[in-house]
């Protein structure tokens, strides 16, 4: 079986290739989505462990969001800190 994969979903472009970077960097396999239907279908797919859900997510999405992981049984992180502290919150949650 292959690995599950982390992945992640945030608003801001720019934020989001900081954290794309920092999570290679740091060796975690992940793959950031901006488009909530498209992060839906990967969900859907079966092959993730852990979402993270950038700060700058509105309510409404966070909630579809979390009730998608509860179904799929994936792991949520919301994340409200810069992409420094991203790698150790997702090691806490991933052990």
């Amino acid at each position: 079986m292959p690995t599950r994969r982390v992945y992640f979903f945030g608003r801001n472009a720019a934020m989001m290739a900081l954290v794309d970077q920092q999570l290679k960097a740091a060796g975690i396999t992940a793959v950031g989505h901006m488009d909530e239907a498209a992060l839906l279908a990967d969900l859907a797919t079966g092959d993730a462990k852990l979402l993270v859900i950038g700060g700058g997510v509105e309510d409404e999405a966070r909630t579809r969001l979390r009730a998608a992981c509860e179904h799929y049984n994936v792991l949520v992180l919301e994340h409200f800190g810069g992409p420094a502290q991203l790698v150790a919150n997702i090691g806490g949650v991933l052990g």
